[in-house]
């Protein structure tokens, strides 16, 4: 082979080479695109940005919260901030945030974003979440995500209208409280922004759970 032959050669390698680069890179570019313009939006829905918190307890508002649920929440903050904490206040301020949170569907992003699961008791956690979903949220699942909340129900107002001091090793046996674990049963109302037929109160049941309070029980009224 000729020495011109040779140079035409090489010089045939180096462009398949850059060709090749370019090639590669655009692959890669491409990949990229599918991936964050098909891919990642017929995904799971990415979860709503923390905004506040109590980090000793676990609570968080997120940026999709109501105005009632923040302020609600403020007040929660409050109570947890005393040197000796009310628990009597701490069982209210998280039945008040269960509940707005819990019967507000009109910012929630899929069927599968439960509202008030923070507050639940925490084996109970998992039973609960299938029970809103084959109850209240299913009954909105197809709305969700796509009216924008516009025919959803918003809670607008919570009244407390009874508390009172229980035993929860007289209620729940089968969790083995001890006899100095603290409970209370609160009976609660609520309003909704615009008419709506859902459930407008209930009786729950707040129970030791660790270091904190939880929901353990929900009741109709």
């Amino acid at each position: 082979m000729s020495k011109k032959e040779k140079k035409v050669k090489k010089k045939k390698n180096v462009l398949n080479r850059v060709l090749l680069c370019i090639i590669l890179v655009g692959l890669v570019f491409l990949t990229y695109y599918i991936y964050t313009n098909f891919f990642k939006k017929s995904g799971s829905v990415e979860a709503p940005k923390v905004v506040d918190e109590i980090k000793n307890f676990n609570y968080v508002v997120s940026e999709n919260d109501t105005k009632l649920f923040k302020s609600t929440f403020n007040e929660l903050k409050k109570v947890l901030s005393e040197k000796e904490v009310d628990k009597k206040a701490y069982a209210e301020a998280i039945s008040k945030l269960f509940i707005i949170d819990f019967f507000t569907l009109g910012n929630k992003t899929s069927k599968n974003d439960i509202g008030g699961v923070q507050f639940v008791f925490s084996s109970y956690k998992s039973d609960f979440v299938d029970y809103a979903r084959d109850g209240i949220y299913k009954q909105v699942s197809n709305s969700i995500g796509e009216s924008k909340g516009n025919d959803l129900p918003i809670v607008s107002k919570v009244e407390i209208t009874k508390t009172e001091e229980i035993s929860p090793a007289n209620v729940f046996s089968s969790i083995g409280f001890g006899e100095d674990a603290i409970g209370f049963e609160i009976t609660i109302n609520w309003e909704y922004e615009s008419g709506s037929d859902f459930q407008k109160s209930s009786t729950l049941t707040i129970v030791t759970d660790n270091d904190k309070l939880s929901v353990a029980k929900m009741t109709e009224e």
